[in-house]
């Protein structure tokens, strides 16, 4: 029997169990300055809107889709075990005979036996955060003391070595470490098996009191951006190491490691899912769920404007049918020069919050020529460099036939 699109029905609803609490100080999170809807009390999750939030999960999804849940901090190990084991309770009651899936993103230095046995025997998937080697890692990823977290970062990811648990790592293209990408790659491979690479790019607010980052461009924006925070990635830079890590792995690890990047531009050039937000051609799919209950429409529009509504009050089914005109936006609002940009099948324009580059454009209307404003997004050299090159690559070596 074949299954129809209800039956495999899926959305990507990220969870913040303690909002933006964490016990590094990360000079580039863009969490840590979110207003006092994220940082007030309740300090962790209730029992109440945890029980809410894994029954409508499971509800919304397909019959016979994967269902995953996805802990997202700043730091989800400080909600501790115990909360973790009421929310695999819950999702026996409410999911018997589904396929679940946990995920969690960490910076792994709080770590522990307890923690790894824990994940371990409920299969959770692991994501580290991690920007390579400790003198690049340790440059913007500190705790409140200004002490790197390198070392404690690594001791956790032996401790899920040590005990089998599945990981991948998640690395941050910054200011510092994007002049270094194949050290960073040839570092990461000796462990991660999955890589996954996340431009910086944040502007500044242009008020003190507004948090370290500013509100990114969007459907519900509507001040200009600010001067763009020192720690942000390049364009070009950015370009130029995601062209040098495809070098390192078609050279090294075809078929044996996975970059997430990578995989998403074999996607899309073979017209299947490309399975990174970032380059699909709509988003709006990945909701996130704060501590108390609120839904935004992405993890990273957790800001008012971009509120739907609350699990407790509203069903969130009805809230996220809400978000289509927002993930629309992202294909809606592409740039003159994507039309005829001949990668834009492969980028897709990138992530709307990275649209800082503004110009002035005339449309028209019934009453005549209407000025507008166009955002082009600040990656967009980086984004060409490495799509062109890894299409001379793909059809260079024939790679295609090896892969698909």
């Amino acid at each position: 029997m074949t299954a129809n699109n209800d039956d495999l029905r899926h959305y990507a609803i990220e969870v913040k169990p303690i909002g933006a609490a964490c016990n590094l100080r990360c000079e580039y999170c863009y969490y840590l300055g979110k207003g006092s809807g994220h940082s007030a009390a309740p300090a962790l999750m209730s029992d109440a809107v945890l029980e809410r939030y894994v029954q409508q999960v499971i509800a919304i999804h397909g019959r016979r889709a994967e269902i995953e849940f996805a802990w997202h901090g700043g730091e989800p190990t400080l909600a501790g075990i115990p909360f973790f084991e009421k929310a695999v309770q819950l999702q026996q009651k409410y999911g018997a005979g589904r396929r679940i899936l946990n995920t969690l993103q960490t910076n792994g230095t709080l770590l522990t036996d307890d923690w790894c046995r824990f994940f371990h025997d409920h299969n959770f998937r692991i994501g580290i955060s991690i920007d390579g080697p400790e003198h690049l890692h340790n440059i913007y990823r500190k705790d409140a003391h200004g002490e790197g977290s390198f070392a404690r970062t690594m001791h956790g990811l032996e401790l899920l070595q040590k005990h089998g648990v599945a990981f991948n790592t998640l690395t941050t293209v910054n200011a510092a470490n994007a002049t270094h990408p194949a050290e960073v790659y040839d570092f990461l491979r000796e462990f991660s098996d999955f890589m996954q690479f996340l431009p910086v790019v944040e502007s500044l607010p242009k008020a003190i009191d507004n948090g370290n980052v500013a509100l990114p461009p969007g459907l519900y924006t509507t001040e200009r951006a600010g001067q763009l925070a020192p720690f942000s990635v390049p364009a070009e830079a950015y370009g130029r190491f995601l062209c040098t890590i495809l070098d390192c792995w078609l050279r090294k690890d075809v078929g044996r490691k996975f970059v997430q990047v990578i995989e998403a531009a074999i996607g899309n050039l073979t017209r299947r899912p490309a399975g990174l937000c970032v380059h699909e051609a709509v988003c709006g799919h990945c909701g996130v769920i704060e501590k108390n209950g609120d839904l935004y429409r992405c993890d990273r529009y957790v800001f008012p404007e971009y509120h739907i509504g609350n699990i407790m009050d509203v069903p969130l089914y009805d809230m996220m049918q809400t978000n289509r005109r927002f993930g629309e936006y992202k294909l809606d609002s592409l740039p003159s020069a994507c039309l005829h940009c001949d990668v834009a099948d492969l980028c897709f324009g990138g992530c709307p919050k990275d649209r800082l580059l503004e110009r002035m454009t005339i449309g028209t209307s019934p009453s005549g020529p209407v000025p507008a404003v166009e955002r082009r997004n600040y990656l967009c050299p980086g984004y060409k460099m490495f799509f062109q090159y890894f299409r001379q690559r793909i059809n260079r070596i024939s790679i295609s036939e090896r892969l698909f």
